[in-house]
């Protein structure tokens, strides 16, 4: 474990009767624990633990946060859990010394007291039998409410992937359909255009200055309108494509996000709702090697969120799609709406599996969970709400420029 410092805890035990791991904890068997563990100062972003490594120690977050990640069977990392003031993690490992089962990670500056194994048999050698079951109850309590939460996040976790599955799926379908709409205009146009080839050129005639400027300005309407349905094939292609399958690829990033907008504003403009995209990115900026279909997908959400819940039913409004650097080493995405907004009292919930306020409408409350999973576990990033905004809602996704490998 990498830290600032160790030393003997200096706090009375009233800090370790408020975290419900000890609150059944005598006041002896405290004062135990207060006069002999040491506290631990771990800076933000170092390893507490490793997963896969053996030791016989517990800790008490005495003020910080700290995340759970285990390794997965296919060698995702796979988040477990965030602790923070008052709990405990390695309970099972002292217990048992057995190797950890996750590595734990602070997500800030943390104090930790260390209790070992050694304290811990200390006290139970000097607790009466009914101490001792009070403390093995307490041990099996917190082991059972970790192993429900650990099937509560594998049961999310799944559903996740299976819902990310079906909205890829449904994003290609009414793409699908909007594609076939939109391409039925310029073949429309196309088709008038022969026509008018057709009759021009169907019984011999003088071929007069007026009747060959007729001809050009038909041809190059159908060119034009070629040109157009080609492009909104190309599109399609490329974000569909992407979309099923997931490596990563070097592109122009202002230009994917472009091609996305202009594929989903087919759609959006059934419900009235424009897009404004703005790229501010220089050339050199622009090239990303990273996951194309995951940058769409999230895109994808971000404008059907806005469409569903900023402007419902149909009652129109603009979009602001942004590409940028964050930083020298971070891209910023910020997708933004002048709509009703995200009341504050639901605005901690917005990225909880299954958090919806719109139920009774068919909404399953894992659109922006999805969001959240693509841009934390894929692209390594964050996504906030950007706390400034006025009117509306806008979303803020930081990715590396450089992504880990």
């Amino acid at each position: 474990m990498q830290i600032m410092s160790s030393e003997k805890s200096a706090f009375n035990f009233g800090v370790l009767k408020k975290s419900p791991f000890f609150a059944s904890f005598s006041e002896k068997q405290l004062m135990l624990i207060s006069e002999k563990a040491p506290c631990t100062f771990v800076y933000k972003n170092l390893v507490v633990s490793r997963q896969g490594e053996f030791s016989a120690t517990m800790y008490l977050i005495l003020n910080g946060r700290v995340k759970i990640e285990r390794e997965g069977m296919d060698g995702e990392n796979i988040f477990a859990a965030e602790l923070c003031d008052g709990q405990v993690f390695g309970e099972s490992a002292m217990l048992n010394k057995e190797l950890h089962q996750g590595t734990v990670t602070a997500l800030e500056d943390s104090e930790l007291l260390v209790i070992d194994r050694s304290l811990m048999m200390e006290i139970i050698h000097n607790s009466t039998p009914e101490e001792i079951i009070d403390i093995f109850s307490t041990l099996s309590e917190q082991m059972r409410a970790v192993q429900n939460r650990e099937f509560h996040e594998v049961l999310t976790r799944r559903t996740l992937a299976a819902q990310m599955e079906v909205e890829k799926q449904r994003a290609l379908t009414e793409m699908v359909a909007g594609m076939a709409h939109e391409i039925n205009t310029p073949l429309g146009i196309i088709n008038t255009a022969v026509s008018i080839m057709a009759r021009e050129l169907a019984a011999p005639k003088e071929v007069t200055i007026q009747r060959a400027a007729d001809i050009a300005e038909s041809l190059e309407i159908m060119q034009r309108n070629v040109e157009r349905a080609h492009k909104l094939v190309q599109n399609f292609q490329k974000i569909s494509v992407s979309q099923l399958i997931e490596e990563k690829e070097l592109f122009d990033i202002s230009l994917a996000v472009e091609e996305t907008v202009s594929l989903v504003l087919v759609n959006l403009k059934r419900s009235q709702i424009g897009v404004n995209f703005v790229n501010r990115l220089a050339f050199e900026q622009k090239g990303w090697v990273g996951y194309r279909g995951v940058l769409s997908q999230i895109l994808i959400n971000l404008l059907t969120n806005a469409e569903r819940h900023a402007y419902p039913n149909g009652i129109g409004g603009d979009v602001d799609v942004t590409i940028e650097l964050a930083d020298d080493k971070h891209y910023r995405l910020t997708v933004q709406d002048y709509g009703k907004g995200i009341p504050k009292e639901n605005q901690p919930h917005i990225f909880e599996p299954f958090f919806t306020t719109a139920r009774n409408k068919g909404g399953t409350g894992l659109g922006l969970a999805i969001v959240h999973n693509l841009v934390v576990n894929v692209l390594k990033g964050e996504i906030r709400l950007r706390p400034d905004q006025q009117k509306g809602t806008a979303f803020q996704v930081v990715f590396p420029r450089v992504m880990p490998d």
